[in-house]
């Protein structure tokens, strides 16, 4: 009796032991909350903790998923100028963000993840490249130019590059846009602030002309890929964010920018018709909801020297004298040219003449027509590649190959009349997204070729 006692003593205890182990899950729980208990503990007596922990974290996150790190590099330079963000770090944002980039593709290609292959056009960008360091002989300023050559060859090399590394599949890709859209949603929410106001929005980094081209883009990226096509809820919830991006692209008065989404959207309307009523519904709401929002007029006084100017140089402004200049210096050296930065050192003043506003022109008046030339061809070949995936039209990839070919578009617009050839970035990183989705279209393809082969076994030349 006194072991069948004993022997009931020790089920007992067994059972209660098992019933209050703690499963893995709870107890991860619990660690974590434990874990953000004390984190939040020793930020209230130094907040910095809280800042190095989060940044710790973020640059792991971007680290093991640097598709994110190539989105948050792309809109970097329109937050750092904001002097709360400036001080968060010793150095520049688009150095950090940057190297933590080129960290993870090192890790990308250690891991073994799938790499895109690069369009033989890329070979076009070594030549110029090539042709920027022969220029060094000749550029009226040594110094500037070897700086403007090595900062092409990092800080815009990578985003060129880079998303062959990272975006090597359509998901890799998804998360890319989900993070840009995140980012660039917060760019254009800041620049409403400014609702109200008497000078153009602006972004973080009291940039008008950058808040355009971000505010274009995830106008783009919403009309493309993200606006539902069945219910009428998600669609109207789609409206209304598509309203932010509209709303903060109209107050910057980018017309470059403007331009190329009218351009873009108008052409998406001829190959997919249903888009029609979402343009219906968007422009009824937006023409009635406008004189509503406290839109600066300078923004639509801005935009209005579209129609209004009446000659180019008056819609120009002080863009027509840094234009004819660069026509001048074109016309002195048109085979080689003035030399790697030699537009803003053979100026007669180069604190007022840095850049043409056209990386056209600056190309052709700084290193000579062939390079010029080759420019042309390599953006060509992306125009032309963009129009194969649009004619070839696979299912699996529609969205992306409309995409790409609107932000191709809204690159080369940009380029005609802003920025230079390094400030620009989002000019040569669209062009690579263009050749990327091809890559995403013909493995499509190749995939489809293959099951309809297994499945008609006369196709495949087996019969």
């Amino acid at each position: 009796m006194r072991g069948d006692s004993l022997m009931s003593t020790i089920a007992k205890f067994d059972t209660w032991r098992s019933e209050s182990r703690m499963s893995l899950p709870s107890a991860a729980i619990l660690g974590c909350a434990a874990a953000i208990g004390s984190l939040f503990a020793f930020a209230a007596m130094n907040p910095r903790i809280l800042l190095y922990v989060a940044g710790s974290a973020l640059t792991v996150a971007l680290l093991l998923f640097p598709e994110f790190a190539l989105a948050l590099y792309v809109i970097v330079g329109d937050v750092k100028g904001g002097d709360r963000v400036a001080a968060l770090l010793p150095f520049d944002w688009t150095i950090a963000v940057g190297a933590v980039l080129v960290v993870g593709i090192a890790l990308n290609v250690l891991r073994g993840r799938r790499i895109a292959r690069i369009s033989p056009a890329y070979f076009l960008l070594a030549a110029l490249i090539l042709w920027m360091a022969a220029s060094l002989a000749y550029t009226p300023n040594f110094n500037a130019g070897l700086e403007k050559l090595g900062r092409f060859l990092t800080v815009t090399t990578i985003v060129i590059v880079a998303p062959f590394f990272v975006l090597g599949t359509p998901k890799a890709m998804n998360r890319f846009l989900a993070a840009f859209g995140v980012a660039a949603f917060a760019i254009c929410g800041y620049a409403l602030l400014g609702l109200g106001s008497d000078d153009r929005l602006v972004s973080p980094s009291d940039n008008t002309i950058g808040l355009g081209h971000v505010a274009c883009a995830l106008v783009m990226l919403l009309w493309f890929a993200a606006i539902p096509r069945d219910r009428w809820p998600l669609r109207l919830l789609f409206y209304a964010l598509f309203s932010v991006p509209a709303i903060a692209l109209i107050g910057s008065g980018s017309r470059g920018s403007a331009i190329a989404c009218v351009l873009a959207i108008l052409l998406s309307l001829y190959f997919c018709r249903e888009r029609i009523t979402d343009f219906a519904v968007i422009a009824a709401g937006g023409l009635l909801a406008i004189p509503f929002l406290g839109i600066p007029a300078a923004s639509f006084d801005y935009l209005a020297t579209l129609v209004k100017s009446g000659s180019v140089n008056a819609l120009l402004d002080f863009r027509s004298d840094l234009l004819a200049y660069g026509w001048q210096l074109l016309q002195r050296h048109p085979l080689i040219g003035a030399g790697i930065d030699g537009f803003q050192y053979s100026s007669p003043n180069p604190n007022v003449y840095k850049w043409p506003h056209n990386i056209f022109l600056e190309i052709a008046c700084e290193l000579g027509i062939p390079a010029f030339l080759i420019v042309v061809a390599f953006l060509g070949a992306a125009a032309r590649e963009s129009w194969r995936q649009l004619r070839v039209s696979v299912p699996a990839c529609g969205t992306l190959t409309q995409l790409a070919a609107a932000w191709l578009l809204l690159g080369i617009v940009n380029g005609l009349n802003t920025g230079d050839i390094n400030s620009d970035r989002t000019t040569w990183l669209f062009a690579s997204i263009v050749f990327v989705v091809g890559t995403y279209a013909r493995t499509n393809l190749t995939c489809h070729a293959h099951a309809t082969a297994s499945s008609h076994p006369a196709l495949s030349g087996d019969a």
